[in-house]
């Protein structure tokens, strides 16, 4: 049975941070393909590209590497979706053992997610432990508490140090400013193409 990581986000834009702990945690983890989930366009949300040029961005950022895949099942979508209805479909379609690919800030909102207990016999998670967040015994106790109150599985991966933000970058790009070496060349091309962010 195949083994997926499931990199969801609004990627807006995808950079090489994203990328790198893709290719950690699959390594780390021995899994078969990541699966990139850009999200989809929310009627309440108006502070991000829209889906299709985000789903764009991702498809020409992932497309030199076999193992990286790109699906459309929350771009396609009109409403925001939580992750348990993303990742019913996916199990069906995907009929393989998925590890959903989540940062140590989103580990510490785990026990908020809707139908965590559900999703937790669906899926493991796969922590991408980032630089300056949080303690690795903070970590641990967090995923302790997790296991025994809900029964999520988390795996640590050690990440690539890295301080990149989409959001520092979407600032650089309005500041006309370059943004060489933290995102792939071919995403600042079609970025510069289609005249984005930069105000």
């Amino acid at each position: 049975m195949k083994k997926y990581g499931l990199m969801g986000g609004t990627f807006d834009p995808i950079h090489l941070g994203h990328l790198m702990i893709s290719e950690y945690v699959k390594e780390d983890l021995g899994l078969d393909e990541i699966i990139f989930i850009p999200t989809g366009n929310p009627p309440h949300k108006t502070d991000y590209l829209p889906a299709d040029q985000r789903y764009n961005m991702v498809s020409i950022a992932i497309r030199e590497n076999q193992d990286f895949k790109i699906s459309d099942v929350e771009t396609k979508r009109v409403k925001e979706s939580y992750s348990i209805e993303t990742i019913n479909i996916l199990k069906e379609e995907l009929q393989g053992d998925l590890y959903f690919i989540i940062g140590s800030d989103s580990l510490f909102d785990l026990k908020n997610w809707k139908d965590i207990e559900k999703l937790a016999t669906l899926v493991d998670f796969a922590c991408a432990v980032r630089p300056h967040y949080a303690l690795e015994k903070e970590i641990k106790k967090e995923i302790d508490y997790l296991d025994k109150k809900y029964h999520v599985r988390v795996h640590m991966v050690d990440s690539p140090l890295y301080d990149i933000s989409s959001t520092k970058i979407r600032k650089r790009l309005k500041e006309k400013k370059s943004v060489k070496y933290i995102v792939p060349d071919e995403v600042i091309d079609y970025i510069d193409e289609n005249n984005l962010y930069r105000g």
